[in-house]
């Protein structure tokens, strides 16, 4: 298959990481059980994916910023599961998800 029919999915897969995230401080707000350590590991989890966004250009900043963003959702993960906010982790999973297939759309694209 060309990358005309897979690249459309970059975009949908962009939105639905970035919801996920919103949607995860959101729920966090709501719930009004927000520590430091849990609004600190959202702000810099959806921080993290929008520079990596905006620096897809340059691969040697790109990736870097990426893992490092990856790292903080599965933080996240751990630390809403551990928490009993099981919304918010699973909001989590859903974008590390959207990440796993990002990647491997780029890797079927090379």
């Amino acid at each position: 298959m060309s990358a005309k029919v897979w690249w459309p999915l970059f975009p949908i897969l962009f939105l639905i990481v970035l919801a996920s995230l919103i949607i995860s401080i959101a729920s966090l707000y709501k719930s009004g059980k927000g520590t430091r350590k849990g609004w600190l590991g959202l702000g810099f989890a959806l921080l993290f994916y929008i520079l990596t966004f905006a620096l897809g250009r340059w691969r040697w900043l790109h990736m870097p910023l990426s893992n490092i963003a990856e790292l903080i959702m599965v933080f996240n993960v751990y630390y809403f599961f551990k928490h009993n906010q099981k919304e918010i982790a699973w909001c989590n999973i859903t974008a590390l998800i959207a990440i796993v297939f990002d990647f491997a759309l780029h890797y079927i694209l090379k």
